[in-house]
């Protein structure tokens, strides 16, 4: 393993190579009169050793050797963490500076894009169960695991404290900020503990309000310095206090912070050289490395053509550029051989980038990628997910504390279920199996559509489920329900209310938006298996529902 380079010592091109991280898919596939084509070996090899990138953008849902990029097959396939592992060594030969393996696993852990790691619980089952010692331990579990495909980068978690509509209020431990610093701090701590840096995300934060998805279009962050100084910049200046490595910055503008405007319009924190050198590496001292969010998002486009926009995003303090092309080393060095990008700017944003490196002991002589296996770590994972999910389990409300139910008096159960998401099917039947294992004859369907069908389901069952599923992002839009899965909810808890459970099993405020007339509700927060299985035990008080909610039970209504 070589030593840490030397700043000084390296060319132009090494410098600028560290500050790009570039995406999975443009090593694996190139495009062709509008056809996606798979990149031969010999190919990537040679832009490899051409383009010294410092990152790659880890994306392991993807078949490394049959490249079908269609919207159908994308992220619908997951290697081994084996398979991964050794495709990034073959990726590392080309480099002489050993590259940062980046990627999200934020809410859901490893088990989202490699088929031999866990799926866990969502970051508001981390909230819920409200242990320190368990955040730590799965900062840990999960750290390993990612470790075991060859990833030291991931990040997460999130330190934003959105509003209830935002795209981002699951992602968060909790939308409390002290709960949010105490939890976040332990599993910071724990994932750096076993060589994976954490990245603060998505700094400057939110205002509480904001519901726009700046994948698709402009947000902002509409609230004075003031308060922003005493709710957000309190959570990311304890939790870069606590040693987090990293702080990825947000594509929503900040008024109050930076007025700059370009072609009319308020540029986003991701531009903004008050926001990220004045403000964050200024004033709040942070040391580590500064990421952008990616560069494609919606949020960023409006400024700058594409390559101006990479110059302007490292010039504003950026130290790293998410999911550029793969030409982006060749605009960066030609812009500092031109002047238009400053070297000290360069030269500051590789340091940090290699010191990142060094902490995580990749210039060490004993660094071993292959230090953890799939076989020996995912047992503790699973572990520790069932504790965080046996924990997490929240009753909102039993307005006449029927809970728990008999099982000797419950022999037929319906589970209707609702969503925009289909695969959430799927995982009701984990839900179906549970209650089954106890005995159970279980009816399952999706929606309703009268009043005579509850009727009948009441009349036959003993134990009645509504069991829904809202998430960011599934499908893309606005988390609600729409047309015949929002009818649903004309229907529901009209009959057979003393025998019947709203639960979400991830959206925390379906049951304010939709399941009023349930005496009722609980949130689980998760699809995970074991927090499917750990509420079918709670209903029966196998398990006590000792959740502690991560988000208000009566939200705020007024949006401006």
């Amino acid at each position: 393993m070589m030593k840490k380079p030397n700043v000084k010592e390296m060319t132009i091109r090494e410098k600028v190579g560290q500050c790009v991280c570039i995406r999975q898919y443009d090593l694996l596939q190139k495009t062709e009169v509008d056809e996606y084509l798979p990149r031969p070996l010999e190919e990537r090899d040679e832009i490899l050793q051409k383009n010294p990138y410092g990152v790659l953008w880890c994306a392991g849902n993807q078949n490394l050797k049959n490249i079908n990029m269609s919207e159908k097959n994308y992220g619908n396939y997951k290697v081994t963490s084996d398979e991964y592992r050794e495709w990034i060594k073959g990726l590392n030969k080309n480099w002489e500076i050993p590259g940062l393996m980046a990627t999200d696993a934020e809410s859901s852990g490893a088990g989202t894009i490699f088929s031999d790691l866990t799926i866990v619980g969502s970051g508001l089952s981390i909230g819920a169960a409200n242990s320190e010692e368990l955040s730590y331990e799965l900062g840990v579990a999960v750290g390993k695991e990612l470790r075991c495909a060859g990833i030291n980068w991931r990040w997460a978690p999130v330190a934003d404290l959105p509003s209830r509509f935002s795209m981002s209020c699951m992602r968060p431990f909790s939308l409390n900020p002290d709960q949010l610093v105490r939890l976040a701090s332990a599993h910071i701590k724990g994932m750096q503990s076993v060589g994976v840096a954490a990245t603060l995300k998505h700094f400057p934060g939110s205002d509480g309000y904001e519901y726009r998805d700046s994948h698709f279009t402009n947000a902002a962050l509409n609230i004075s310095m003031e308060e922003w100084w005493e709710r957000q910049r309190k959570v990311f200046q304890k939790l870069i206090d606590s040693g987090a490595y990293s702080v990825m910055i947000a594509h929503e503008t900040f008024e109050s912070a930076d007025d700059t405007m370009v072609n009319g319009k308020l540029i986003p924190s991701t531009l903004s050289k008050k926001i990220i050198t004045d403000l964050l590496k200024g004033k709040m001292g942070f040391e580590g490395v500064v990421i952008t969010d990616a560069v494609g998002m919606a949020g960023l486009q409006a400024c700058y053509p594409y390559q101006q926009l990479l110059v302007e995003l490292i010039k504003a303090g950026n130290d790293v550029l998410l999911g550029t092309g793969l030409d982006a080393v060749d605009i960066l060095e030609q812009a500092v051989l031109n002047g238009e990008l400053p070297e000290e700017r360069v030269d500051d944003a590789c340091r940090r980038v290699l010191e990142m490196k060094e902490k995580l002991g990749l210039f060490d002589e004993d660094y071993r990628i292959d230090e953890y296996r799939a076989c020996e770590v995912t047992p503790r994972t699973r572990e520790v997910d069932n504790l965080i999910s046996e924990k997490s389990i929240t009753l909102i409300r039993d307005k006449q504390n029927r809970l728990p139910f008999d099982k000797n008096q419950v022999k037929k159960v319906s589970v209707i279920c609702s969503t925009h998401d289909d695969t959430f099917m799927d995982r009701m039947e984990v839900l179906k199996a549970e209650l089954e294992k106890m005995g159970m004859e279980v009816r399952m369907q999706r929606r309703l559509s009268s009043f005579e069908e509850i009727q009948e389901i009441n009349q036959n069952s003993d134990l009645i489920l509504y069991a829904a599923y809202l998430a960011p992002h599934r499908p893309k839009g606005a988390m609600s329900f729409y047309d015949e899965e929002c009818q649903t909810f004309g229907f529901a808890f009209t009959e057979g209310n003393e025998k019947s459970v709203g639960v979400s099993f991830g959206y925390p405020y379906i049951f304010y938006d939709f399941m009023g007339n349930a005496d009722i509700c609980v949130n689980a927060y998760s699809t995970s298996d074991a927090t499917i299985k750990a509420f079918a035990k709670t209903l029966f008080g196998d398990l006590p529902m000792d959740g502690v909610s991560p988000v208000k039970l009566n939200p705020d209504r007024r949006v401006f």
